[in-house]
Formats: structure tokens, sequence, C-alpha cells
């Protein structure tokens, strides 16, 4: 079996890019995918053998038929080659991101964070509390001593 890239010569030049689109895998055929972006493989004609990961360390392999999709994890593998069957030796496929990639970037790259710094900033005015308090008890100062300080009620 050859290996085929099925990208025109104008997406060549972006390599390791992976392009939105609709492409067609002739019989004999595979190809490799290296997204680096979460995407979506929807099988649109035929079927095809898919080896990709699945999300423990391994590889599995399945058939996909037209109309199934696939959800692609950035920075994966997938090898994907039609499944001939009588009157479909060629099989096509679309590739796009996943409509939920934006918004995994925003949940990995600032949401999370977010919550995290909120977390220890919360950590930490607990944290300083009770460390004044313990300063406070150390130095032997009653726990009202700094309450009532002022001018008394009435005037001056």
């Amino acid at each position: 079996m050859s290996s085929s890239s099925l990208l025109p010569s104008s997406l060549a030049s972006a390599p390791g890019r992976a392009q939105a689109g609709h492409w067609k895998l002739p019989a004999g055929r595979a190809l490799s995918l290296y997204p680096r972006d979460r995407g979506v493989l929807e099988i649109t004609l035929g079927r095809v053998w898919v080896t990709a990961p699945d999300g423990h360390g391994a590889s599995v392999d399945q058939v996909l038929v037209a109309g199934e999709r696939l959800v692609v994890g950035p920075d994966s593998h997938v090898v994907i080659e039609p499944w001939g069957c009588a009157g479909w030796p060629a099989a096509a496929f679309r590739w796009d991101l996943a409509p939920s990639a934006v918004r995994a970037d925003w949940e990995h790259a600032v949401a999370q964070p977010a919550r995290e710094l909120a977390e220890a900033l919360s950590r930490a005015g607990r944290a300083g509390a009770r460390v004044l308090a313990g300063l406070w008890d150390w130095a032997g100062l009653p726990a009202h001593a700094g309450a009532g300080r002022g001018v008394p009620c009435g005037g001056g």
C-alpha cells in the first residue's frame, strides 16, 4: 500500500497544518493525518479502516462508513485507508476543526488557570488571616485589644 498526501500543491507549502476540506482517498492508498488542532473526520463516501489513538497511549482499529464521524485530538497520528466493497473501491472524507476546539482552547488556556488562581488567592487570604491571628496570639494581645479605639461614643 502506498502513502498519499492528497493535498493540492498549494496546501503542501504549509507542512503540519491540518487543512479543512473534502478529500477523496483512492483504493490501495493510505493516508496519515497529524492534526495540530482537535478535528472531526467524517466519512462521506464508502467505508474506511481507521487506526487512531484511544486516549490511553494505545491505538485502536475501527471501520467507519459514510455518515460516521471520529473526533481526533491534537498531536495524534491517525491512519485511514479505504476498505473497498462492491461498487465503492474508493472513499471520501471531510476534515473540519471540531466545533468545541475553540471552547477547549479557551478552557485549557484561560478558564482553568483563572479558576486555579482564584482558588490560590482564596487560600492565600485564609492563610494570611491565620498568620495574623497567630502573631496576635504569640504577642500575648487579647483578642479584643484592637477593638474600640478611637473616639468614644457621645463625643470627644
